[in-house]
């Protein structure tokens, strides 16, 4: 994705400094290593009280863009100059740090298969607990009367999340499944939760990185984009819905949730479903790098390898035991 952003400025002094978001830090993110946000600041003509300019926001990244409640430009003058009137035209995305924006993630991956019975949660208290005596009420339980109340109140607006209490706290969790294995194909399900009742979450979007993206064969229900950060490399997709679909992920409750499955074709040098190769390496919400469950706690393979050989062995060597009784009778 990318987006532009056009102003024609009439001023009566030079810009000392220019603020996007408050603060514009550098953030480097493997996924979309250029990417990066330009504010350009051209004087067009110059007035006996000022001048005229042209400020441009161009967004160069991939997947990232930004959710309510918007974006924000500032800046510095010299003096105490004004501006007496502004033209704008709309299409904007940005960057941000992910560690400025917010002090908790606001996702987390959930792990299952069909090959192993346990299915991994988010990792305990990954956005926050549910005891944090310095935010009470941050949760509640659907059905609640709390829950009414507090979407019925002047603040029901506020963006701060009012999450459903869980185990790990997060507005959002993706879910990641490994569900069925055919000869030449596998199939992977990938639910997407949305546990904030205050906020949807129009045109989101989910990145992901897995080796066997080089081989997709189908996505259904989800739009579809091969991402190429490592130049020949080609193991990170990205998804979103589709328009007028799936394309609002909506609060919190029955409805608030999106799924599809992707089937993957299987490259046999590489294909493997041990040591947890199915699962994914990272994944991104809304540009939002989500919390992964720590690796020895994935659904692996069960250790059945020495009763398979054993049951394989078996007939065998009885007609092998047959074999040499007989000859003993010759």
């Amino acid at each position: 994705m990318s987006g532009i952003l056009f102003y024609e400025l009439y001023a009566s002094s030079v810009i000392r400094e220019i603020s996007f978001f408050d603060v514009l830090a550098e953030a480097y993110d493997p996924l979309d290593p250029n990417g990066n946000i330009t504010i350009k600041w051209d004087v067009m003509t110059w007035n006996p009280d000022g001048y005229v300019a042209v400020v441009t926001i161009y967004n160069f990244q991939h997947y990232r863009h930004i959710q309510v409640p918007g974006w924000t430009l500032g800046w510095t003058w010299a003096k105490k100059e004004v501006i007496w009137s502004i033209q704008v035209t709309w299409n904007v995305t940005c960057t941000y740090s992910q560690f400025l924006a917010q002090k908790t993630p606001s996702c987390c991956v959930s792990l299952s298969s069909f090959y192993n019975s346990t299915i991994v949660n988010c990792p305990t208290c990954t956005c926050g607990c549910q005891n944090n005596i310095t935010q009470p009420g941050s949760c509640v339980q659907p059905g609640s009367p709390y829950l009414a109340n507090a979407l019925s109140t002047p603040g029901r607006n506020t963006y701060t999340p009012l999450v459903r209490c869980t185990s790990h706290m997060c507005p959002i969790r993706v879910h990641w499944h490994v569900k069925l294995n055919y000869k030449e194909y596998w199939r992977v399900k990938i639910t997407i939760s949305n546990f904030n009742y205050r906020m949807n979450y129009s045109q989101w979007n989910l990145v992901v990185q897995h080796p066997n993206f080089e081989n997709v064969t189908q996505i259904f229900s989800f739009n579809y984009k091969s991402l190429t950060p490592y130049a020949n490399i080609n193991d990170t997709g990205m998804l979103w819905g589709i328009k007028f679909y799936n394309d609002l992920l909506m609060t919190a409750g029955p409805s608030g949730n999106v799924q599809s499955e992707i089937l993957f074709r299987k490259d046999q040098s590489t294909f493997t479903f041990d040591k947890g190769w199915a699962l994914p390496r990272r994944i991104y919400f809304n540009g939002d790098n989500c919390v992964m469950p720590p690796p020895d706690e994935y659904p692996f393979l069960p250790n059945a390898s020495s009763e398979t050989i054993i049951t394989l062995l078996h007939p065998v060597l009885t007609i092998l035991a047959s074999f040499l009784l007989l000859l003993a009778y010759v």
